[in-house]
């Protein structure tokens, strides 16, 4: 992006979009860095030796860069019911959202402290890093599952730990709930409740911009991670596991993260962050 140029003032930006990207990269994160072990699998045999990685590195400066200004939405200019105190908000926000996608949202989502853990997360994801207390969402039922099978390594057979398909199922709720998501809906929902995300936003003290700025940047951070291609290689040299490649394990946390949900969840995602991000600055 150029230095000199002036993001336009934007009115809108889907708070239910975010909300949901939250509980992807949360959940995720969860299940990957959690201390018992994971679900074994089959073994699956292969007669030839696994390629290397083939995912093209992204720079970890990339995920502390300098934040982007923009000019947060304009209040809602006639409300019906005036806002509540952030420490009440709770369940106007919920009543918010289960009208934008109903129970199966809410199901994503702890029910407590919805704004301020909201904004902490987001504020995580533009760093490039993932929450593992205070965390918005719950997390996916099933374990985290890895598979072994079998490499040739200078002749001799050896086990490999993978990134089991399976275990991108485990995404599939939080990535199709985000690419239902009404734009139109979700506008009125965040202009709405921006005053409040600007007073959680300014309790953590930060010397940043705005809220709002620093949500485009956790869009952005996501949409930088790279795409994966092949097998996710693992390694467990202690308590959790690591990307067997050292360029993946450098990686931000958030990036990843994405990765671990599976190719196509990924391509859902970004597709449907680059929605959302013409929604916000536009």
């Amino acid at each position: 992006m150029r230095d000199d140029y002036q993001p336009r003032q934007s009115s809108s930006g889907p708070l239910i979009g975010i909300i949901v990207l939250v509980a992807i990269v949360a959940a995720a994160a969860f299940y990957f860095l959690r201390d018992d072990a994971p679900a074994p699998s089959h073994t699956v045999t292969s007669p030839v030796a696994v390629a290397p990685q083939a995912v093209a590195t992204s720079s970890i400066a990339a995920s502390t860069a300098a934040i982007v200004e923009y000019t947060p939405p304009q209040p809602v200019a006639a409300e019906v019911e005036p806002l509540p105190h952030l420490n009440d908000s709770d369940t106007s926000v919920l009543a918010a959202l289960q009208q934008l996608r109903g129970e199966g949202l809410l199901q994503l989502l702890v029910p407590q402290e919805v704004l301020r853990k909201f904004v902490l997360a987001v504020n995580n994801i533009a760093e490039g890093k993932v929450i593992h207390e205070y965390r918005p969402v719950v997390s996916p039922a099933p374990p985290f599952i890895t598979e072994t099978f079998s490499v040739m390594v200078e002749g001799t057979a050896a086990d490999q730990e993978r990134v089991s398909p399976k275990n991108y199922q485990r995404y599939e709720p939080y990535v199709t709930t985000l690419s239902l998501i009404d734009s139109d809906a979700a506008v009125a929902v965040y202009r709405r409740f921006y005053p409040l995300l600007k007073e959680a936003f300014s309790e953590l003290g930060l010397k940043k911009p705005n809220f709002h700025s620093v949500l485009i940047a956790a869009i952005d951070n996501l949409l930088a991670a790279p795409d994966a291609n092949g097998d996710l290689l693992l390694v467990r040299p202690k308590v959790f596991y690591q990307y067997a490649d050292p360029a993946l394990e450098q990686l931000p946390q958030t990036h990843k993260l994405m990765l671990r949900m599976g190719p196509e969840n990924a391509r859902s995602v970004k597709a449907s962050l680059r929605q959302l991000r013409a929604r916000l600055i536009n």
